[in-house]
């Protein structure tokens, strides 16, 4: 498949109640999340309570790397699932609804083969909808087990590989009309694109990609490398195994190739990759990062403070504020990155089971694509592109690491929006 043809297709167990002064936040009107009023419309949607048939407890896996590569995330993927289960089970209670929802958290060690087997254990167990942060790997693994045998909804709040959107289309909707398999959050086209303009308006020639050899590794590197190129930029890639214990001649490969910058994406390894980078000099170029990066620099106060002195750049999907500002009150701490999105999905997969009006895999993927293309969610709109089930629209911020009062913050200093482009609007370069 062309290029060309390849970005049209791409781009077009907790039950406790949420406080007061929470639940009626959650049901104002104004606010900009789902809310017990999405509950509301759903119910009267789906043309009543009387005309639903679900069990008293409704059952939703919620997969999230607890440890692995991504083990820095534990704390915020926990706690974005428990958020979650207290909004949604709070406002089922508030309407004096008869359901509640019982959120499964399984830990998928960010490995794929793992992620298969929860999925296939929480399937026999008669789990008709498994969503929360199910990373790329994990579901081009899951891919097939998904459509040719267990036949369950299986949606991912931040799988960002394109090539998988591709696989679903030519091995399954294309082909049977339908797949099991949703991502709630767009392709890393669009990041790649963000990444892309973020460069060329920093005035780089030449940028050096270091990244993990996976989907996702793969995926935005080829993207940023075809839009850097379409600015008249350079790239020199730069492919690593995830799984090595050392990057030394990587690194060297990085060194020899004289970068304007230096461009890493990779997960919690990116710990070791640094520090070996410095070893060799590589803190002479600017440094930037994917949206990966971010959590694992917050979690090491060294690195993090290197980056702050480097004014290191990154990106990441656009969030919100308001989310942000919820989360911490109820925790004492900020959320790291896709807290948002694992909590919209959820609901977004509670809703939808509520649309389906029974508990059963093919009507709750024909009610997910239906409730998508109404629900506004923290990180945006859902509609799914038919094409390849994936939401159809993403913006992304651009940020740095500051270290205040002694600790390490993210401070956001631009903007990336697919119509309008991208905005900075903290003079900062990195060095």
């Amino acid at each position: 498949m062309r290029t060309g043809l390849l970005l049209t297709l791409l781009m077009t167990a907790f039950v406790i109640a949420a406080s007061t002064e929470e639940m009626d936040l959650l049901t104002k009107p104004y606010q900009l999340g789902p809310n017990c009023e999405s509950i509301k419309k759903v119910i009267e949607w789906a043309g009543g309570v009387d005309n639903i048939r679900l069990p008293k407890e409704i059952p939703i896996g919620a997969p999230a790397p607890l440890s692995g590569a991504l083990g820095s995330f534990a704390v915020s993927n926990y706690n974005a699932i428990k958020m979650a289960s207290d909004d949604i089970n709070g406002c089922m209670e508030k309407l004096g609804l008869p359901w509640r929802f019982k959120f499964i958290m399984e830990d998928t060690r960010t490995d794929p083969q793992v992620a298969v087997e929860v999925v296939r254990k929480l399937a026999l167990q008669g789990v008709q909808i498994i969503a929360g942060r199910i990373t790329s790997r994990p579901m081009g693994s899951l891919m097939y087990p998904v459509n040719s045998e267990l036949h369950v909804v299986v949606m991912s709040a931040t799988s960002t590989a394109p090539n998988l959107r591709i696989a679903n289309y030519k091995e399954y909707i294309s082909k049977t009309g339908k797949s099991y398999i949703f991502w709630a959050i767009t392709n890393d086209y669009f990041q790649g694109k963000a990444l892309a303009e973020l460069a060329t308006k920093l005035g780089y020639k030449k940028v050096t990609i270091v990244f993990r050899q996976d989907d996702y590794g793969v995926g935005l590197a080829n993207a940023f490398k075809y839009y850097f190129s379409q600015n008249g930029g350079e790239c020199v890639l730069v492919p690593y195994d995830p799984n090595a214990r050392t990057f030394d001649a990587e690194l060297r490969v990085v060194a020899n190739s004289n970068p304007d910058a230096i461009l890493f994406i990779s997960f919690d390894e990116l710990k070791v990759i640094l520090r070996q980078a410095m070893q060799l000099g590589l803190q002479r170029y600017p440094w930037l990062f994917s949206e990966t990066c971010r959590g694992v620099l917050l979690n090491d106060p060294y690195l993090a403070k290197v980056v702050a002195l480097k004014n290191g750049m990154g990106t990441g999907p656009g969030g919100s504020d308001v989310f942000a500002k919820l989360y911490e009150k109820r925790f004492g701490i900020p959320p790291m990155l896709y807290a948002d999105y694992i909590y919209d999905t959820l609901w977004l997969s509670a809703l939808s089971v509520l649309k389906a009006k029974k508990y059963d895999a093919d009507a709750i993927r024909e009610a997910l694509i239906e409730v998508g293309a109404y629900f506004k969610g923290y990180t945006g709109p859902k509609t799914f592109n038919p094409l390849t089930q994936e939401v159809m629209r993403s913006s992304y911020h651009y940020w740095t690491i500051k270290i205040e009062n002694g600790k390490p913050t993210v401070v956001k200093v631009g903007f990336w929006d697919p119509e309008k482009g991208i905005e900075l609007f903290t003079p900062i370069r990195p060095k």
